[in-house]
């Protein structure tokens, strides 16, 4: 597993308190590093994590031509997006989170001002889903679904065949 925090998870961790031992972390800048360490691991699946800033990285990062298994983006933010198509491509399986508590609070002020892609990525995203949370409490609640899909798909694939 791999994570990219956003802007302000240096002070925050809202991504970082999620990695865990052995998983790799790096900050939203951080986009040379990333694409180096998905060339060196390209022959394991990857899943690769990203929240605000740094779900933005990590999806330029795969539309460069970076594949992984899994993509997942939580509320991405900048004003320049990649090529979606290229996104889409080279990740096997992507699934973006967007939080819908549009009230006016920091987290939201910060993501609105950073550009917010909204609902940019329903048009490319394997799956597009809504949370009801803002730009800060939807790391933890798009986790907590994507992690509860996970055991869901393992349960099923678990099950004899008949």
């Amino acid at each position: 597993m791999v994570w990219v925090g956003g802007a302000l998870d240096k002070y925050t961790h809202l991504l970082k308190q999620f990695v865990g031992p052995n998983q790799q972390y790096f900050q939203w800048f951080e986009y040379a590093a990333l694409a180096r360490w998905l060339k060196q691991h390209q022959q394991q699946p990857v899943v690769l994590i990203g929240h605000s800033y740094g779900a933005s990285t990590a999806a330029a990062v795969v539309a460069a031509g970076h594949p992984v298994q899994q993509l997942i983006t939580i509320d991405p933010v900048s004003w320049r997006k990649p090529d979606g198509w290229a996104v889409r491509q080279y990740a096997s399986q992507w699934q973006n989170y967007l939080a819908s508590d549009a009230r006016l609070n920091f987290a939201n002020l910060v993501a609105r001002c950073g550009g917010q892609w909204q609902q940019w990525p329903a048009s490319f995203a394997h799956q597009h889903q809504l949370l009801q949370a803002d730009h800060a409490t939807v790391v933890a609640r798009a986790l907590l679904d994507w992690r509860a899909q996970q055991q869901i798909t393992q349960t099923l694939n678990s099950r004899p065949s008949v």
